[in-house]
């Protein structure tokens, strides 16, 4: 694909800095503001400004060649990022001796140490001044993901949070700090997903990593410290393993310049350090054997599970194996990435199936669509990396949708276990049709999330030798665990039955903010729908392609008729859900099922003179599959794999 410099007159250099800076801003700005309205307008106006910058920095790029460019007036960020990288270190340190735990400040130590040999000992190369930032389709992608999805959450937040804060009135204080770090987190998101220089995206991955860690210890008990603890572990072995692969690519010419290093195949010589950033990709994406960090995370306030969680912090590991996939094509490093993400897609699918908790199963689907995208990366091919970038655009609106109407459930059912959903469509009809707005996104036919499945098999068909076939088996069983759960929390949103007034006006109580935010996720929803062609024809197909530049051919091709069905599958449960409401009459009906009536509600006779309850309880294959024990052995599975993918590399080097 062609490639271009920006000129003096182009708005990106521009328009970069602002989106790195004016979240920074306001986060601080919010820091110091204690007054509700007042945040209120902050939030909602700053929001509205990131959603809008992010729109123009797509409008500015045109969608055609990618652009190479740098800061304004070609200024050097390389002492800016060796004081970040120290500040960095510097606060893990401390914070891991406070709390008495020395695993991460160990690993900051470490990364530090590195940094100061690369800088104060010279080896490490100045940066191409006029190449520091990288804006292609897939930076457009996740620019408008981060630019638009980010904000809805902040606003949402301010509803949430308000509830939340009910429920633990001695942290109420802290919603500064909370909005703060939102708002920090979509600065260096920004920052992360255009940069082009390696260190300079060290830098920004490291503060959403922090970001993390403070989030998920929001409440500052000793559970979620814990928690905390281990996402800030795994996070920063993944960072350290990026450093590592710096100081391997520090002595090449343009090592640290990821367009260049992603521009073909890696050689043996490369390998070791595509392998270290792999390993950097798969730790923040909660792949095996760290998923349990993103789980641990799920006691954050819901927002955090939204934002970083779910449809953006994840999303950066799963973007920089996108962004290797060029390099590991055909690679034994490709190959093992494949099956560390295909393999976590399977263990955690199943592992969903067995939990009760929502947020969990939440959680569980979000690493298992990351294994399917780690997957897709590591396969290499165009189409391969066609649908994962499909899979991030898809699953970032849906699970984000998701995730929110979890939090407004949560804050008004006092419980995220999915067992107490019963009737939910009966007590809360708004907030069940936009759930199930969001699970028609995730796995009814042939919306985005089963189109790129169903790709992702025929690409695996096309993979010559064993490793296809493997692929194949893993996608299909994967693919048949995700309907089981998706199904199982269908069947609790639609269920209804007679409520009283007082469980009917649960959703007078829910904010105009979380009305907001979901409903515009919904529609985002309709509308990913409503466009797939376009964004497959005009925006990830042409990326595909071009970052193995192969020949133009088609991905998929939507008809008029195509679309019309796309559109009513989407759309079906919804109306489904409005139609079984509007029929109060089906709450009143009698209850009966094959059995004598025992006289209580729901109490039928049963055979040889006992009774039984009829139940609409979900089915966890309970006493079949032991939930704990899948999740170790993947776990062990993974970090087999995850070994072997960082020492062949060094051992063919050597």
């Amino acid at each position: 694909m062609a490639a271009a410099t920006a000129g003096p007159g182009s708005l990106l250099p521009a328009l970069t800095v602002f989106l790195v800076a004016f979240p920074l801003l306001a986060g601080v700005v919010l820091l110091f503001t204690t007054a509700p309205s007042v945040r209120n307008v902050i939030v909602v106006g700053a929001s509205t400004v990131v959603a809008l910058a992010s729109v123009a920095a797509a409008v500015a790029f045109g969608n055609g060649a990618d652009v190479f460019y740098g800061l304004p007036g070609d200024a050097s960020p390389q002492t800016a990022i060796f004081i970040a990288e120290v500040a960095i270190a510097l606060f893990v340190i401390g914070i891991g001796l406070h709390y008495r735990r020395f695993l991460a400040p160990a690993l900051a130590l470490a990364q530090l140490a590195i940094a100061i040999w690369l800088q104060v000992g010279g080896h490490e190369p100045a940066p191409d001044p006029s190449r520091l930032f990288w804006f292609d389709r897939l930076a457009m992608v996740l620019v408008l993901i981060v630019g638009i999805i980010g904000p809805l959450i902040c606003i949402h937040a301010l509803g949430y949070m308000r509830d939340y804060q009910r429920s633990y009135p001695l942290i109420r204080g802290r919603r500064t700090a909370f909005f703060f770090l939102l708002f920090l987190f979509l600065s260096s998101m920004f920052g992360l997903v255009l940069s082009n220089d390696l260190p300079l995206m060290l830098v920004f991955w490291e503060i959403t990593t922090l970001c993390s860690f403070l989030l998920i210890g929001y409440t500052r008990t000793p559970e979620t410290i814990g928690y905390a603890f281990r996402a800030l572990n795994m996070n920063l072995l993944g960072g350290l393993g990026f450093s590592i692969a710096i100081v391997l690519l520090s002595g090449r010419p343009g090592g640290l310049d990821l367009a260049r290093l992603t521009a073909q195949p890696a050689g043996a010589v490369l390998l070791p350090a595509i392998a270290l950033l792999a390993l950097a990709g798969l730790t923040k994406s909660a792949q095996m054997p760290f998923s349990s960090w993103l789980i641990g995370a799920m006691y954050a306030p819901t927002p955090t599970s939204a934002l970083l969680h779910s449809s953006t912090m994840v999303k950066a590991g799963v973007f920089l194996l996108l962004r290797l996939a060029p390099a590991m094509a055909g690679t034994e490093v490709g190959t093992l990435v494949a099956f560390v993400g295909l393999l976590t897609f399977l263990f955690v699918s199943l592992v969903a199936v067995t939990e009760q908790n929502t947020k969990k199963v939440l959680a569980y689907s979000t690493i298992a669509n990351l294994g399917l995208i780690a997957g897709c990366a590591g396969i290499a091919t165009p189409q391969t990396v066609w649908v994962g970038v499909m899979i991030v655009v898809f699953h970032a609106v849906a699970k984000s949708l998701l995730f929110l109407v979890v939090g407004t459930l949560e804050n008004r059912l006092y419980t995220k276990d999915m067992e107490h959903f019963d009737g939910l469509l009966s007590r809360m009809r708004r907030v069940s049709i936009l759930a199930l707005t969001g699970i028609a996104g995730m796995f009814v036919a042939p919306f985005g999330i089963v189109i790129a499945k169903w790709s992702a098999i025929r690409a695996f068909i096309e993979v010559p030798g064993w490793e296809g076939a493997a692929c194949l088996l893993i996608m299909a069983f994967g693919s048949a665990l995700t309907i089981f759960y998706w199904g199982k929390m269908l069947l609790k949103v639609l269920s209804t039955r007679a409520v009283d007034p007082g469980e009917r006006a649960l959703e007078e109580r829910v904010s105009g903010f979380e009305w907001f935010s979901e409903t515009a996720h919904a529609a985002g929803v309709v509308g990913v729908a409503a466009l797939v062609g376009v964004i497959s024809e005009r925006v990830v197909g042409p990326y595909a392609l071009g970052a193995f530049h192969a020949a133009p051919r088609t991905f998929l091709d939507v008809s008029p008729a195509m679309l019309v069905v796309l559109l009513a599958s989407v759309l079906f449960l919804p109306a489904l859900g409005f139609w079984a409401w509007r029929r109060r009459d089906y709450d009143q009906a009698d209850f009966y099922a094959s059995g004598r009536q025992a006289g209580a509600d729901r109490v039928v006779g049963a055979a040889l003179g006992g009774t039984r309850e009829i139940t609409l309880r979900n089915y966890y294959l309970e006493g079949v599959v032991d939930g704990g024990l899948v999740f170790r052995v993947g776990t062990a599975v993974c970090a087999l794999v995850l070994a072997a993918m960082v020492v062949v590399p060094a051992v063919v080097r050597a």
